[in-house]
Protein backbone atom coordinates (compact mmCIF):
# COMPACT_ATOMS: atom_id res chain seq x y z
CA UNK A 1 0.00 0.00 0.00
CA UNK A 2 1.49 2.95 -0.96
CA UNK A 3 -0.77 5.50 -0.15
CA UNK A 4 -1.41 8.81 -2.54
CA UNK A 5 2.12 11.23 -2.41
CA UNK A 6 2.26 14.42 -3.68
CA UNK A 7 5.15 15.08 -5.74
CA UNK A 8 7.83 18.51 -5.34
CA UNK A 9 5.76 18.75 -1.82
CA UNK A 10 9.15 19.56 0.52
CA UNK A 11 6.64 19.63 3.48
CA UNK A 12 4.91 16.29 2.53
CA UNK A 13 6.63 13.52 5.52
CA UNK A 14 5.99 10.87 2.84
CA UNK A 15 8.81 12.27 0.66
CA UNK A 16 13.02 12.03 1.85
CA UNK A 17 14.79 14.94 0.68
CA UNK A 18 16.18 12.46 -2.64
CA UNK A 19 12.37 12.73 -3.43
CA UNK A 20 11.78 8.88 -2.87
CA UNK A 21 8.14 8.13 -2.41
CA UNK A 22 8.57 7.02 1.51
CA UNK A 23 5.81 5.11 3.75
CA UNK A 24 4.99 5.61 7.68
CA UNK A 25 6.79 3.12 9.94
CA UNK A 26 6.26 1.69 13.64
CA UNK A 27 9.21 1.19 15.68
CA UNK A 28 10.30 -2.18 16.74
CA UNK A 29 8.08 -2.13 19.94
CA UNK A 30 5.06 -1.12 17.58
CA UNK A 31 3.66 1.25 18.78
CA UNK A 32 1.21 3.48 16.88
CA UNK A 33 2.88 6.87 18.35
CA UNK A 34 6.45 6.30 17.48
CA UNK A 35 6.07 6.60 13.54
CA UNK A 36 9.21 7.06 11.26
CA UNK A 37 9.28 7.49 7.47
CA UNK A 38 11.26 4.71 5.15
CA UNK A 39 11.78 5.07 1.45
CA UNK A 40 10.81 2.17 -1.42
CA UNK A 41 15.04 1.74 -1.65
CA UNK A 42 15.41 0.79 1.95
CA UNK A 43 11.62 -1.31 2.34
CA UNK A 44 13.53 -3.38 -0.70
CA UNK A 45 16.47 -3.81 1.00
CA UNK A 46 15.16 -5.33 3.93
CA UNK A 47 13.25 -7.76 1.40
CA UNK A 48 16.21 -8.85 0.14
CA UNK A 49 17.96 -9.25 3.54
CA UNK A 50 14.63 -11.63 4.64
CA UNK A 51 15.34 -13.45 1.34
CA UNK A 52 18.87 -14.25 1.92
CA UNK A 53 18.07 -16.14 5.08
CA UNK A 54 14.63 -16.90 5.77
CA UNK A 55 13.56 -18.22 2.33
CA UNK A 56 16.78 -20.42 1.87
CA UNK A 57 15.87 -21.95 5.16
CA UNK A 58 13.21 -23.49 4.49
CA UNK A 59 14.29 -24.27 0.91
CA UNK A 60 16.64 -26.54 2.92
CA UNK A 61 13.92 -27.86 5.35
CA UNK A 62 11.56 -28.38 2.76
CA UNK A 63 14.11 -30.01 -0.20
CA UNK A 64 14.85 -32.95 2.36
CA UNK A 65 11.29 -33.18 3.81
CA UNK A 66 10.57 -33.92 0.28
CA UNK A 67 13.23 -36.43 -0.21
CA UNK A 68 12.28 -38.35 2.67
CA UNK A 69 8.75 -38.79 1.33
CA UNK A 70 9.97 -39.62 -2.34
CA UNK A 71 13.32 -41.65 -1.11
CA UNK A 72 10.63 -44.74 -0.26
CA UNK A 73 10.18 -45.21 -4.18
CA UNK A 74 13.72 -45.25 -4.95
CA UNK A 75 13.99 -47.96 -2.66
CA UNK A 76 11.39 -49.87 -3.65
CA UNK A 77 13.05 -49.82 -7.03
CA UNK A 78 16.06 -51.57 -5.27
CA UNK A 79 14.86 -54.69 -3.85
CA UNK A 80 13.47 -53.15 -0.71
CA UNK A 81 10.00 -54.71 -0.47
CA UNK A 82 11.62 -58.10 -1.67
CA UNK A 83 13.88 -57.87 0.87
CA UNK A 84 11.04 -56.86 3.64
CA UNK A 85 9.12 -59.65 2.55
CA UNK A 86 6.25 -57.46 1.15
CA UNK A 87 3.84 -57.79 -1.01
CA UNK A 88 2.08 -55.19 -3.43
CA UNK A 89 -0.55 -54.58 -0.92
CA UNK A 90 1.84 -54.03 1.88
CA UNK A 91 4.03 -51.48 -0.05
CA UNK A 92 0.74 -49.64 -0.62
CA UNK A 93 0.55 -49.56 2.98
CA UNK A 94 3.67 -49.05 4.20
CA UNK A 95 3.26 -45.61 1.82
CA UNK A 96 0.25 -44.54 3.47
CA UNK A 97 1.44 -45.07 7.16
CA UNK A 98 3.33 -42.29 6.71
CA UNK A 99 0.31 -40.38 6.27
CA UNK A 100 -1.09 -41.81 9.05
CA UNK A 101 1.00 -40.24 11.60
CA UNK A 102 1.05 -36.89 9.58
CA UNK A 103 -2.85 -36.70 10.19
CA UNK A 104 -3.07 -37.95 13.81
CA UNK A 105 0.31 -34.86 14.33
CA UNK A 106 -1.88 -32.15 12.44
CA UNK A 107 -4.19 -32.21 15.42
CA UNK A 108 -1.75 -31.47 17.61
CA UNK A 109 0.63 -29.05 15.65
CA UNK A 110 -2.97 -26.87 15.74
CA UNK A 111 -2.83 -25.83 19.37
CA UNK A 112 1.26 -26.08 19.44
CA UNK A 113 1.79 -23.74 16.91
CA UNK A 114 -0.78 -21.19 18.58
CA UNK A 115 0.90 -21.76 21.85
CA UNK A 116 5.14 -21.87 20.85
CA UNK A 117 7.31 -19.76 18.72
CA UNK A 118 6.53 -21.50 15.31
CA UNK A 119 10.39 -20.99 14.27
CA UNK A 120 11.47 -22.68 17.67
CA UNK A 121 8.96 -25.68 17.22
CA UNK A 122 9.96 -26.24 13.69
CA UNK A 123 13.64 -26.57 14.22
CA UNK A 124 13.41 -29.33 17.04
CA UNK A 125 10.94 -31.14 15.15
CA UNK A 126 13.03 -31.07 12.17
CA UNK A 127 15.83 -32.62 13.79
CA UNK A 128 13.57 -35.49 15.54
CA UNK A 129 12.30 -36.36 12.26
CA UNK A 130 15.96 -36.57 10.63
CA UNK A 131 16.86 -39.19 13.75
CA UNK A 132 13.39 -41.14 12.53
CA UNK A 133 14.41 -40.67 9.11
CA UNK A 134 17.58 -42.37 9.40
CA UNK A 135 15.98 -45.25 11.66
CA UNK A 136 14.14 -46.30 8.15
CA UNK A 137 17.42 -48.24 7.38
CA UNK A 138 16.94 -50.51 10.44
CA UNK A 139 13.99 -52.66 9.93
CA UNK A 140 13.86 -56.37 8.64
CA UNK A 141 10.40 -57.13 8.31
CA UNK A 142 7.28 -55.14 7.20
CA UNK A 143 5.70 -54.52 10.19
CA UNK A 144 9.05 -52.91 11.80
CA UNK A 145 9.49 -50.51 8.43
CA UNK A 146 5.71 -49.20 8.42
CA UNK A 147 5.97 -48.36 12.09
CA UNK A 148 9.04 -46.08 11.71
CA UNK A 149 7.01 -44.81 8.65
CA UNK A 150 4.33 -43.41 10.96
CA UNK A 151 7.13 -41.97 13.23
CA UNK A 152 8.45 -40.44 10.57
CA UNK A 153 5.28 -39.12 9.50
CA UNK A 154 4.30 -37.66 13.07
CA UNK A 155 7.59 -35.67 13.20
CA UNK A 156 7.11 -34.40 10.06
CA UNK A 157 3.73 -33.42 9.93
CA UNK A 158 3.63 -29.36 10.94
CA UNK A 159 6.27 -28.30 9.25
CA UNK A 160 4.73 -27.49 5.94
CA UNK A 161 1.49 -25.71 7.75
CA UNK A 162 3.66 -23.91 10.03
CA UNK A 163 6.01 -22.62 6.51
CA UNK A 164 3.05 -21.25 4.83
CA UNK A 165 2.53 -19.58 8.86
CA UNK A 166 5.88 -18.24 8.42
CA UNK A 167 5.60 -17.37 4.72
CA UNK A 168 2.29 -14.89 5.94
CA UNK A 169 4.34 -13.64 8.91
CA UNK A 170 7.91 -12.17 6.56
CA UNK A 171 6.20 -11.14 3.29
CA UNK A 172 3.29 -8.98 1.95
CA UNK A 173 0.27 -11.00 -0.17
CA UNK A 174 1.86 -9.89 -3.61
CA UNK A 175 5.49 -11.11 -2.34
CA UNK A 176 4.04 -14.62 -1.30
CA UNK A 177 3.69 -16.47 -4.52
CA UNK A 178 7.25 -16.16 -5.67
CA UNK A 179 8.65 -17.12 -1.76
CA UNK A 180 5.91 -20.37 -1.63
CA UNK A 181 7.28 -21.72 -5.30
CA UNK A 182 11.09 -20.91 -3.75
CA UNK A 183 10.92 -23.48 -1.34
CA UNK A 184 8.03 -25.89 -3.55
CA UNK A 185 10.42 -25.77 -6.09
CA UNK A 186 12.53 -27.91 -3.52
CA UNK A 187 10.23 -30.55 -4.36
CA UNK A 188 11.41 -31.02 -7.81
CA UNK A 189 15.16 -30.64 -6.43
CA UNK A 190 14.82 -33.11 -4.29
CA UNK A 191 13.12 -35.30 -7.22
CA UNK A 192 16.18 -34.79 -9.30
CA UNK A 193 18.78 -34.96 -7.01
CA UNK A 194 17.34 -38.06 -4.92
CA UNK A 195 17.27 -39.74 -8.23
CA UNK A 196 21.02 -38.93 -8.83
CA UNK A 197 22.06 -39.89 -4.95
CA UNK A 198 20.21 -43.00 -5.51
CA UNK A 199 22.19 -43.45 -9.07
CA UNK A 200 25.20 -42.81 -7.43
CA UNK A 201 24.68 -45.33 -4.28
CA UNK A 202 23.36 -48.20 -7.29
CA UNK A 203 26.96 -47.48 -9.28
CA UNK A 204 28.80 -48.49 -5.59
CA UNK A 205 27.25 -52.39 -6.49
CA UNK A 206 28.16 -54.47 -2.98
CA UNK A 207 27.76 -52.29 -0.16
CA UNK A 208 27.75 -53.44 3.79
CA UNK A 209 24.32 -52.96 3.94
CA UNK A 210 21.67 -52.28 1.02
CA UNK A 211 21.84 -49.70 -1.39
CA UNK A 212 18.16 -48.14 -0.27
CA UNK A 213 19.12 -48.46 3.48
CA UNK A 214 21.97 -46.38 2.59
CA UNK A 215 19.52 -44.07 0.76
CA UNK A 216 17.64 -43.32 3.77
CA UNK A 217 20.82 -42.95 6.37
CA UNK A 218 22.29 -40.30 3.89
CA UNK A 219 18.49 -38.73 3.80
CA UNK A 220 17.89 -38.92 7.16
CA UNK A 221 21.88 -37.11 8.14
CA UNK A 222 20.58 -34.15 5.85
CA UNK A 223 17.80 -33.48 7.41
CA UNK A 224 19.28 -33.51 10.77
CA UNK A 225 21.31 -30.87 9.80
CA UNK A 226 18.69 -28.75 8.12
CA UNK A 227 17.11 -28.57 11.28
CA UNK A 228 20.22 -27.47 13.22
CA UNK A 229 20.39 -24.72 10.85
CA UNK A 230 16.65 -23.63 10.67
CA UNK A 231 17.10 -23.86 15.11
CA UNK A 232 20.12 -22.17 15.03
CA UNK A 233 19.50 -18.96 12.13
CA UNK A 234 15.52 -18.71 12.11
CA UNK A 235 14.38 -15.56 13.81
CA UNK A 236 11.07 -16.10 15.55
CA UNK A 237 10.18 -12.84 14.13
CA UNK A 238 10.23 -9.60 11.78
CA UNK A 239 10.41 -7.99 15.07
CA UNK A 240 12.60 -9.95 16.57
CA UNK A 241 15.36 -10.38 12.79
CA UNK A 242 18.90 -10.79 14.12
CA UNK A 243 20.39 -9.81 10.86
CA UNK A 244 18.20 -6.82 10.66
CA UNK A 245 19.34 -3.51 12.63
CA UNK A 246 16.51 -1.82 14.68
CA UNK A 247 15.06 0.90 12.05
CA UNK A 248 14.75 -2.28 9.13
CA UNK A 249 13.26 -4.71 12.21
CA UNK A 250 10.82 -1.52 12.04
CA UNK A 251 10.35 -1.40 8.76
CA UNK A 252 10.14 -5.45 8.40
CA UNK A 253 6.72 -4.91 10.82
CA UNK A 254 5.63 -2.12 9.49
CA UNK A 255 5.12 -3.27 5.63
CA UNK A 256 3.54 -6.28 7.41
CA UNK A 257 1.11 -4.59 9.30
CA UNK A 258 -0.21 -2.18 6.24
CA UNK A 259 -1.36 -5.11 4.31
CA UNK A 260 -3.38 -5.78 7.74
CA UNK A 261 -1.41 -9.00 8.45
CA UNK A 262 -1.83 -9.85 11.77
CA UNK A 263 1.94 -10.74 13.44
CA UNK A 264 2.36 -14.34 15.47
CA UNK A 265 1.05 -14.63 18.78
CA UNK A 266 1.10 -17.20 21.38
CA UNK A 267 -2.31 -17.18 22.32
CA UNK A 268 -4.92 -19.57 21.38
CA UNK A 269 -8.36 -18.01 20.37
CA UNK A 270 -11.46 -20.56 20.20
CA UNK A 271 -13.80 -17.91 19.10
CA UNK A 272 -10.82 -18.13 16.25
CA UNK A 273 -11.14 -21.93 15.88
CA UNK A 274 -15.13 -21.37 15.02
CA UNK A 275 -15.11 -19.16 12.62
CA UNK A 276 -12.23 -21.09 10.81
CA UNK A 277 -14.35 -24.49 11.19
CA UNK A 278 -17.41 -22.98 9.49
CA UNK A 279 -15.87 -20.28 7.01
CA UNK A 280 -16.50 -22.29 3.43
CA UNK A 281 -13.78 -20.48 1.89
CA UNK A 282 -11.11 -22.67 4.71
CA UNK A 283 -12.96 -25.38 3.53
CA UNK A 284 -12.73 -25.16 -0.38
CA UNK A 285 -9.12 -25.07 0.15
CA UNK A 286 -8.41 -28.00 2.56
CA UNK A 287 -11.08 -30.11 -0.26
CA UNK A 288 -8.66 -28.37 -2.95
CA UNK A 289 -5.61 -29.95 -1.10
CA UNK A 290 -7.53 -33.03 -0.58
CA UNK A 291 -8.03 -33.61 -4.08
CA UNK A 292 -4.63 -32.08 -5.35
CA UNK A 293 -3.15 -34.79 -3.25
CA UNK A 294 -5.52 -37.62 -4.06
CA UNK A 295 -4.48 -37.35 -7.15
CA UNK A 296 -0.21 -37.61 -6.32
CA UNK A 297 0.58 -41.64 -5.58
CA UNK A 298 1.75 -41.72 -9.12
CA UNK A 299 5.29 -39.11 -7.84
CA UNK A 300 5.39 -42.09 -5.33
CA UNK A 301 4.79 -45.05 -8.05
CA UNK A 302 6.34 -43.33 -11.16
CA UNK A 303 9.43 -45.11 -10.67
CA UNK A 304 7.75 -48.50 -10.09
CA UNK A 305 5.59 -47.87 -13.31
CA UNK A 306 8.70 -47.11 -15.47
CA UNK A 307 10.82 -49.87 -13.98
CA UNK A 308 7.73 -51.87 -14.39
CA UNK A 309 7.82 -51.78 -18.41
CA UNK A 310 11.43 -52.64 -18.74
CA UNK A 311 14.05 -50.34 -17.46
CA UNK A 312 16.48 -51.35 -15.68
CA UNK A 313 17.43 -50.02 -12.14
CA UNK A 314 19.88 -47.55 -12.70
CA UNK A 315 18.30 -46.21 -15.96
CA UNK A 316 14.99 -46.22 -14.11
CA UNK A 317 16.66 -43.32 -11.63
CA UNK A 318 17.89 -41.50 -14.99
CA UNK A 319 14.90 -41.81 -16.81
CA UNK A 320 12.63 -40.51 -14.07
CA UNK A 321 15.20 -36.93 -13.38
CA UNK A 322 13.08 -35.01 -16.52
CA UNK A 323 10.03 -35.40 -13.97
CA UNK A 324 11.48 -32.78 -11.59
CA UNK A 325 12.86 -30.54 -14.25
CA UNK A 326 9.13 -30.44 -15.55
CA UNK A 327 8.06 -30.10 -12.32
CA UNK A 328 10.05 -27.10 -11.29
CA UNK A 329 9.57 -25.49 -14.99
CA UNK A 330 5.80 -25.73 -14.05
CA UNK A 331 5.87 -23.71 -11.34
CA UNK A 332 7.84 -20.75 -12.21
CA UNK A 333 5.20 -20.83 -15.18
CA UNK A 334 2.75 -20.31 -12.67
CA UNK A 335 4.41 -17.71 -10.50
CA UNK A 336 5.65 -15.80 -12.80
CA UNK A 337 2.34 -15.74 -14.86
CA UNK A 338 0.80 -14.95 -11.49
CA UNK A 339 3.15 -11.49 -10.89
CA UNK A 340 3.34 -10.21 -14.26
CA UNK A 341 -0.36 -10.78 -15.62
CA UNK A 342 -3.77 -10.03 -14.26
CA UNK A 343 -5.15 -13.51 -14.56
CA UNK A 344 -6.08 -14.30 -10.81
CA UNK A 345 -4.49 -17.08 -9.29
CA UNK A 346 -7.37 -19.17 -9.04
CA UNK A 347 -7.14 -19.08 -12.76
CA UNK A 348 -3.63 -20.03 -12.75
CA UNK A 349 -4.58 -23.00 -10.21
CA UNK A 350 -7.03 -24.13 -13.06
CA UNK A 351 -4.29 -23.89 -16.44
CA UNK A 352 -1.63 -25.69 -13.83
CA UNK A 353 -4.33 -28.53 -13.47
CA UNK A 354 -3.80 -29.59 -16.99
CA UNK A 355 -0.63 -30.90 -17.36
CA UNK A 356 -0.92 -33.63 -14.92
CA UNK A 357 -4.72 -34.01 -16.06
CA UNK A 358 -3.40 -34.80 -19.65
CA UNK A 359 -0.73 -36.78 -18.49
CA UNK A 360 -3.14 -39.57 -16.26
CA UNK A 361 -5.49 -39.55 -19.31
CA UNK A 362 -2.78 -40.43 -21.70
CA UNK A 363 -1.51 -43.54 -19.07
CA UNK A 364 -4.77 -44.25 -19.40
CA UNK A 365 -5.52 -44.58 -22.70
CA UNK A 366 -1.94 -45.05 -24.35
CA UNK A 367 -0.89 -49.03 -25.73
CA UNK A 368 1.33 -51.38 -23.52
CA UNK A 369 4.04 -51.13 -26.44
CA UNK A 370 4.18 -47.23 -25.90
CA UNK A 371 7.24 -47.38 -23.91
CA UNK A 372 8.57 -43.66 -24.59
CA UNK A 373 4.84 -42.53 -24.50
CA UNK A 374 4.30 -43.81 -20.72
CA UNK A 375 7.18 -42.10 -19.79
CA UNK A 376 6.59 -39.25 -20.94
CA UNK A 377 3.04 -39.33 -19.77
CA UNK A 378 4.40 -40.00 -16.27
CA UNK A 379 6.18 -37.19 -16.17
CA UNK A 380 3.24 -34.86 -17.03
CA UNK A 381 1.29 -36.93 -13.93
CA UNK A 382 3.81 -36.20 -11.26
CA UNK A 383 3.52 -32.31 -12.09
CA UNK A 384 1.05 -31.52 -8.93
CA UNK A 385 3.73 -29.25 -7.17
CA UNK A 386 2.46 -25.60 -9.03
CA UNK A 387 -1.10 -26.73 -8.46
CA UNK A 388 0.04 -26.83 -4.30
CA UNK A 389 1.67 -23.51 -4.61
CA UNK A 390 -1.46 -21.62 -5.66
CA UNK A 391 -3.48 -23.31 -2.89
CA UNK A 392 -0.71 -22.65 -0.65
CA UNK A 393 -0.20 -19.26 -1.68
CA UNK A 394 -4.19 -18.78 -1.31
CA UNK A 395 -3.80 -20.06 2.36
CA UNK A 396 -1.31 -17.57 3.21
CA UNK A 397 -2.92 -14.40 1.54
CA UNK A 398 -6.27 -15.41 2.57
CA UNK A 399 -6.86 -15.87 6.55
CA UNK A 400 -5.89 -13.59 9.17
CA UNK A 401 -6.24 -14.28 13.20
CA UNK A 402 -3.43 -16.03 14.41
CA UNK A 403 -5.60 -19.08 15.43
CA UNK A 404 -7.14 -19.57 12.53
CA UNK A 405 -4.24 -19.14 10.06
CA UNK A 406 -3.11 -21.93 12.27
CA UNK A 407 -6.67 -23.61 11.80
CA UNK A 408 -6.70 -23.31 8.48
CA UNK A 409 -3.29 -24.19 7.62
CA UNK A 410 -3.49 -27.77 9.68
CA UNK A 411 -6.66 -28.48 8.02
CA UNK A 412 -5.53 -28.48 4.56
CA UNK A 413 -2.99 -30.71 5.39
CA UNK A 414 -5.20 -33.11 7.64
CA UNK A 415 -7.09 -33.55 4.32
CA UNK A 416 -3.41 -33.87 2.47
CA UNK A 417 -2.55 -36.43 5.11
CA UNK A 418 -6.35 -38.19 4.66
CA UNK A 419 -5.37 -38.21 0.95
CA UNK A 420 -2.32 -39.47 0.87
CA UNK A 421 -3.69 -42.45 2.98
CA UNK A 422 -6.58 -42.89 0.30
CA UNK A 423 -4.89 -43.35 -2.59
CA UNK A 424 -2.12 -45.35 -2.58
CA UNK A 425 -4.11 -48.09 -1.49
CA UNK A 426 -5.77 -47.89 -5.41
CA UNK A 427 -1.95 -48.34 -6.84
CA UNK A 428 -1.72 -51.97 -6.45
CA UNK A 429 -2.14 -53.25 -10.12
CA UNK A 430 0.90 -52.86 -11.65
CA UNK A 431 2.55 -51.98 -14.40
CA UNK A 432 -0.73 -49.57 -15.46
CA UNK A 433 -2.43 -49.24 -11.58
CA UNK A 434 -5.67 -48.18 -13.79
CA UNK A 435 -7.88 -47.92 -10.67
CA UNK A 436 -5.06 -45.46 -9.46
CA UNK A 437 -4.62 -43.09 -13.06
CA UNK A 438 -8.87 -42.79 -12.82
CA UNK A 439 -8.93 -41.76 -9.42
CA UNK A 440 -6.44 -39.08 -10.34
CA UNK A 441 -8.53 -37.67 -13.28
CA UNK A 442 -11.14 -37.40 -11.13
CA UNK A 443 -9.26 -35.83 -8.33
CA UNK A 444 -7.86 -33.46 -10.59
CA UNK A 445 -11.35 -32.37 -12.23
CA UNK A 446 -12.11 -31.61 -8.66
CA UNK A 447 -9.31 -29.15 -8.30
CA UNK A 448 -10.53 -27.63 -10.81
CA UNK A 449 -13.65 -26.74 -9.93
CA UNK A 450 -12.44 -25.53 -6.38
CA UNK A 451 -10.34 -23.16 -7.88
CA UNK A 452 -13.35 -21.72 -9.79
CA UNK A 453 -15.93 -21.65 -6.58
CA UNK A 454 -13.13 -19.95 -4.79
CA UNK A 455 -12.29 -17.37 -7.27
CA UNK A 456 -16.22 -16.59 -7.49
CA UNK A 457 -17.03 -16.27 -3.47
CA UNK A 458 -13.97 -14.27 -2.93
CA UNK A 459 -14.32 -11.96 -5.43
CA UNK A 460 -18.41 -11.99 -4.67
CA UNK A 461 -17.07 -11.10 -1.04
CA UNK A 462 -14.74 -8.38 -2.49
CA UNK A 463 -17.08 -6.61 -4.22
CA UNK A 464 -19.87 -6.45 -1.16
CA UNK A 465 -17.01 -5.04 0.94
CA UNK A 466 -15.61 -2.11 -1.58
CA UNK A 467 -19.87 -1.44 -1.63
CA UNK A 468 -20.29 -0.98 1.74
CA UNK A 469 -16.96 1.36 2.08
CA UNK A 470 -13.63 1.34 4.31
CA UNK A 471 -13.79 1.99 8.12
CA UNK A 472 -12.77 5.47 9.91
CA UNK A 473 -9.08 5.58 11.29
CA UNK A 474 -11.55 5.66 15.04
CA UNK A 475 -13.00 2.38 14.06
CA UNK A 476 -10.15 0.82 12.49
CA UNK A 477 -7.88 -1.88 14.49
CA UNK A 478 -4.28 -1.65 13.99
CA UNK A 479 -3.08 -3.46 10.98
CA UNK A 480 -1.28 -6.15 12.49
CA UNK A 481 -4.18 -7.01 15.14
CA UNK A 482 -4.69 -10.18 16.38
CA UNK A 483 -8.36 -10.17 14.79
CA UNK A 484 -9.98 -12.39 11.75
CA UNK A 485 -10.36 -11.43 7.76
CA UNK A 486 -14.15 -11.78 8.93
CA UNK A 487 -13.67 -9.26 11.21
CA UNK A 488 -11.71 -6.87 9.31
CA UNK A 489 -13.59 -5.22 7.37
CA UNK A 490 -10.79 -3.58 5.73
CA UNK A 491 -9.41 -6.49 4.61
CA UNK A 492 -9.40 -7.38 1.22
CA UNK A 493 -8.95 -11.32 -0.08
CA UNK A 494 -6.76 -12.42 -2.74
CA UNK A 495 -7.97 -14.68 -5.59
Amino acid sequence: MSGTFEKGAKEDPSMDEKGHQSKPCLDATNTVEELTIYTQEEERAVLRKIDRVVLPLMCIVNFFQYLDKQSIGFAAVFNMPDELGMSSKQYSWSVSSFYFGQLISEYVFIYIMSRLPISRTVGWTVITWGVVAGCLAAPGNFSGFTAVRFLLGFTEGGVSPAFVIITGSWYKKSEQPFRVAGWVTCNGLAQIFGALIMYGIGLAGNTAISNWRVMFLVCGGGTVLSGILFLVFMPLGPGTAWFLNARERSIATQRLAEERISKEQTTFKVSQLKEALLDHRVWLLVIGAFCNTLASPVIKFGTLVINGFGWSKLNTMLVSLPAGVLQIIMIWIVVVGIRVTKIPRSCWGILASIPPLVGNICLLVLPMDAKWGIVGCTWMATVLSPTMVVFLSLIASNFKGNTKKSVASNSYFILYAAAAIAGPQLWTNAPRYVEGVITDIVAIGACIVVFALFGLSVGWENKRRDKNGHRTAEEQDSGDADVTDKQDKDFRYTW
